[in-house]
């Protein structure tokens, strides 16, 4: 699986994320204008390090929006809370195996090394009024390990 997918699955398995998704999945790269629903758009990938065989550490991007419930205080403190644990969560995962990457129909294997957020936060209204709900955004970096890739 690419790791897009591997992060896709990730987060779906976050143990909280039912509380706050409608429906049975992220959406990639698409985020449904109405509470509750979730998008994982990736924003690129790029090379941290490589060794002298061709084994690189790599950076995959991604931007998760989250359409949530803003009517009350109430509701947005959640949600803030909600991206705020699930950045703490995303922390602690695990390495894993699982990683593929193919480049010209040559399949690599990588590993999935850790992750990390930022810039959690309310971006806009969806609408005229806050009962409409409110677009949040986390930044989630995804470190992964490749082996033997020369570019």
């Amino acid at each position: 699986m690419t790791i897009i997918e591997f992060m896709k699955d990730k987060l779906t398995s976050y143990p909280k994320i039912s509380e706050f998704l409608a429906g049975a999945d992220i959406h990639i790269d698409f985020t449904d204008p109405v509470p509750v629903n979730y998008g994982l758009s990736s924003t690129g990938d790029s090379i941290l390090k490589q060794d002298i065989l061709g084994n690189q550490v790599r950076q995959h991007n991604f931007v998760m929006y989250a359409v949530g419930q803003s009517y009350t205080d109430y509701s947005r403190l959640a949600n803030s809370n909600f991206l705020l644990e699930l950045a703490y969560w995303l922390e602690k995962l695990p390495e894993e195996d699982g990683i593929e990457v193919v480049i010209d129909g040559e399949i690599l294997e990588g590993r999935f090394l850790k992750a990390s957020s930022a810039n959690a936060m309310a971006m806009h209204p969806m609408g005229d009024s806050m009962n409409d709900g409110v677009m949040y955004q986390i930044q989630i970096y995804a470190q992964y390990k490749v082996k033997g890739m020369i570019l």
